[in-house]
C-alpha cells in the first residue's frame, strides 16, 4: 500500500496501485511458442552486417523491403520511429571520426559525436543502415538511447528539514568558495536569468557554452540548482545537459570538473547503462571522484520490494525447457525459456501488474563483449500471442542488453510495435551460450514476481553517492527537522543492493563465477543516503518537486556546506562526516532502501570541524 495520500504526484512517479494481478493460467501456448520460434529462426539468418544492428531496426528494414510477407504477425510488430524522409535516429559505436564520414556517405546527418567515448548519434535513412554497418569503423548501431529524469522567490523546505538553516544562520557557513555542477535535461537561458533576477539563483550561476539542453526541455536542471542554492546560498552553480547522449553526458561530467566544480549532482538514468559493470557515465564519475570530487546521483524512481512497488527481477538464469521441444539446444537450436519460478513452481514468464513504456533484460557479460545470447519477448495476458520482441545478436562485440519500448500510435487503429497492457507476460530466452545472472527492469512498471535491486548504472556506481528520497513532511509535523524513524523512503524510491561482476575495464571480479547463486562478483550497498523531496521550487512545473531528482540536490547542498565549513577536508572525509551523522530512517542500520539514512547539515558540519 502507498504510505501517502499524494495520489497525483505518486501516480506520475509510478505508484500505480490497485491493479489486479491476472490469474496464472497456462504457461506459454503452442501458438506463442511457434511465433517465438519464427522470430528466432529469422534471427538465425541475420548476416554478419545485420548482427551489428539493433534487431528492431533490422526487422523494420525487412518489413520496408517486403521481406516479412510470410510472417504477418512479426511484420505488424516491426516498427521504427522514422521521420518524413524515412530516417531514424541511431547511436553508433566504433571509430567516431571515420563513422562521421560514413554517415555522410550514406545520406545521413551527424547530430553529436563523442570521439573520446567512441560514440556518434546520427539521423540515417532506415534502408541505408546496413550499408553503414558494413563499414569496418562501425562496431554497432542501436536505436537512440532513452533517458529518464528521476522526478517527478521560494525556499525549499529541505533548508529546515536538513538543518541547513541552522548552519547558515547559526554558524555563518553558506557554501562560499564551493562550486557545484548540476546535470539534468535543461536549464534554459531565460529561466536561469529570471531566477538570478529574483534571487533564487546566485549571480555567478553559469551554464556551460552550448550545454543548456533541448529547447523543449523541462528546466528540471534549473529547479535542481534552486535546491542547491537554497541549502548553500553562497555556492557557485554550474549546469550542463545530460540529455544529448550517454557519451555526451559523460563528457559533460569531465567538463564541469574542468570548470572547477568539486561537487557534481545529476538526476538522469540512461536505460542502456550497464547493470553489472561501469559504463561510460560511471567511468567519468570514477575519474572525477579519483581527482577529489564528490558525485551525487538520484537512485531513480523504479520502486522497491519493501513497499510492494518493485518492477525489477534479478536472479540467475534457470532452464525452463526448450523453445521448440527437443530440438532446442543451447549450442545450436532455438534455446531455452527462463523459469522465473514462482514459489518454487515453474513459470516461464513474469507479469506486468502496472504498465510501462520500456522493458529490458541485461545479463552478466562484459559491456561491448557479450558472447552469450539472450532474447526478450512480451506476450499478451493469456500467453497466446507475441506483442513485442528484441532479438539482437550477441556474438562477442555487443552489450548484454535487449529492450522492448512502446510502439507507435498505441490506442489508434494505426498502432504498430509493442503497446503495453496490464497482464502482459514477459519472457526471456537463452538463445545460445552459458548461464548468466539476469536483471529484468520495467522502468517504473510493476511485476507479479519482483525482487529488490532496482537501482543500477552510474546511479548505483561504486564511486557515486546514490540518493534515495523521503518526503520532507513524511512525519506530518510541518516544516521541522527530520528525526529519522518517522521519515521512511518514498514508495517509488529505487532500492538496492547492486551486484557487479566486472571491473570498469571489463575484467571479471571473480573469474569463472558470474552468478548470484554462487556469490560471484561483489555487492555494493546502494543507495548510500536519503534526502528530501516534495519541496517547493520557483521553476514552473516544480512546485512541488517530487522524486529522487529532488533528493539528490538536497544532498549536494549539504555537502557544499560541509566543504565550505572546512575546505581542507577531502572528499572521503566529507562523506564520512555526512554518513556517520545520518539519521536512520528505515530498517535498523544500513539498508537497501535508505542506505545509512537521512543526511543532516548541522551534524555533518560539526563532525568535520
Amino acid at each position: 500500500m502507498c504510505r501517502s495520500n499524494r495520489i497525483v504526484e505518486l501516480a506520475a512517479l509510478g505508484c500505480l496501485v490497485g491493479f489486479a494481478i491476472p490469474a496464472f493460467g497456462q504457461d506459454i501456448s503452442d501458438s506463442a511458442a511457434a511465433q517465438i520460434a519464427d522470430i528466432l529462426n529469422t534471427k538465425m539468418q541475420f548476416t554478419a552486417v545485420q548482427q551489428k544492428i539493433d534487431s528492431a531496426l533490422v526487422f523494420a528494414a525487412m518489413k520496408a523491403r517486403g521481406e516479412l510477407g510470410a510472417q504477418p504477425l512479426t511484420a505488424s510488430l516491426a516498427s521504427a520511429d522514422t521521420d518524413a524522409n524515412g530516417a531514424v535516429v541511431v547511436d553508433i559505436t566504433g571509430a567516431a571520426s571515420e563513422i562521421e564520414t560514413q554517415v555522410n556517405a550514406v545520406g545521413g546527418q551527424v547530430i553529436a559525436s563523442s570521439p573520446e567515448f567512441g560514440s556518434v548519434r546520427a539521423s540515417v535513412p532506415l534502408l541505408n543502415l546496413e550499408e553503414l554497418a558494413a563499414s569496418a569503423a562501425v562496431t554497432s548501431i542501436s536505436r537512440q538511447e532513452t533517458a529518464r529524469l528521476n522526478v517527478g522567490a521560494l525556499t525549499s523546505q529541505g533548508y529546515v528539514s536538513h538543518r541547513a538553516k541552522d548552519v547558515v544562520t547559526g554558524l555563518a557557513v553558506n557554501g562560499a568558495g564551493v562550486k557545484v555542477g548540476v546535470l539534468s535535461d535543461s536549464a534554459s537561458p531565460a529561466r536561469v536569468a529570471a531566477l538570478m533576477a529574483s534571487g533564487d539563483l546566485g549571480p555567478g550561476t553559469t551554464v556551460l557554452a552550448g550545454q543548456a539542453g533541448p529547447t523543449n526541455g523541462s528546466d528540471e536542471g534549473t529547479a535542481m540548482m534552486e535546491i542547491v542554492q537554497d541549502l548553500a546560498p553562497g555556492a557557485q552553480l554550474y549546469f550542463a545537459t545530460a540529455f544529448t547522449s550517454s557519451a555526451s553526458f559523460a563528457a559533460n561530467i569531465l567538463a564541469l570538473a574542468a570548470a572547477g566544480c568539486g561537487i557534481i549532482v545529476d538526476d538522469v538514468t540512461y536505460f542502456a547503462e550497464g547493470v553489472f559493470q561501469d559504463g561510460p557515465i560511471a567511468r567519468a564519475v570514477n575519474t572525477f571522484v579519483g581527482a577529489g570530487g564528490i558525485y551525487f546521483s538520484s537512485a531513480a524512481n523504479s520502486g522497491n520490494l519493501t513497499d510492494g512497488t518493485s518492477g525489477t527481477w534479478e536472479g540467475d538464469f534457470l532452464n525452463g525447457g526448450p523453445v521448440t521441444g527437443p530440438v532446442g539446444t543451447a549450442e545450436g537450436g532455438l534455446g531455452f525459456f527462463h523459469n522465473f519460478s514462482l514459489g518454487g513452481v515453474a513459470q516461464n514468464y513474469d507479469v506486468l501488474t502496472a504498465i510501462t513504456d520500456f522493458i529490458s533484460v541485461k545479463w552478466s557479460d562484459p559491456l561491448g563483449a557479450s558472447s552469450n545470447d539472450y532474447d526478450l519477448f512480451i506476450l499478451n495476458s493469456t500467453g497466446t500471442s507475441v506483442k513485442g520482441f528484441s532479438v539482437r545478436a550477441q556474438n562477442g562485440a555487443q552489450d548484454p542488453y535487449e529492450f522492448v519500448s512502446q510502439g507507435i500510435n498505441c490506442g489508434l487503429p494505426s498502432a504498430s510495435g509493442y503497446c503495453p497492457a496490464v497482464g502482459d507476460r514477459i519472457v526471456v530466452v537463452q538463445f545460445r551460450g552459458a548461464t548468466r545472472a539476469l536483471h529484468l527492469s520495467t522502468e517504473r512498471g510493476m511485476l507479479s514476481i519482483p525482487t529488490s535491486g532496482a537501482t543500477y548504472g552510474h546511479n548505483a556506481g561504486q564511486n557515486t553517492v546514490g540518493v534515495a528520497a523521503t518526503y520532507w513532511n513524511s512525519a506530518k509535523t510541518g516544516t521541522k527537522p527530520f528525526v529519522g524513524a518517522t521519515n521512511p523512503v518514498e514508495i517509488f524510491s529505487s532500492d538496492g543492493p547492486r551486484k557487479i561482476f566486472y571491473n570498469p575495464d571489463g575484467t571479471a571480479i571473480t573469474p569463472g563465477n558470474l552468478l548470484f547463486g554462487t556469490n560471484g562478483g561483489t555487492t555494493l550497498q546502494k543507495p548510500d543516503i536519503t534526502a528530501a523531496d516534495g519541496t517547493t521550487a520557483k521553476t514552473p512545473g516544480f512546485n512541488p518537486f517530487f522524486g529522487t531528482s529532488a533528493a539528490a540536490p538536497h544532498a549536494a547542498g549539504v555537502a557544499a556546506l560541509v566543504k565550505s565549513a572546512n575546505p581542507a577536508r577531502t572528499n572521503a572525509q566529507i562523506m564520512a562526516c555526512m554518513t556517520s551523522t545520518a539519521l536512520d530512517n528505515m530498517a535498523p542500520g544500513t539498508d537497501r532502501d535508505g542506505g545509512v539514512g537521512i543526511v543532516m547539515a548541522m551534524a555533518a558540519v560539526q563532525a568535520c570541524q
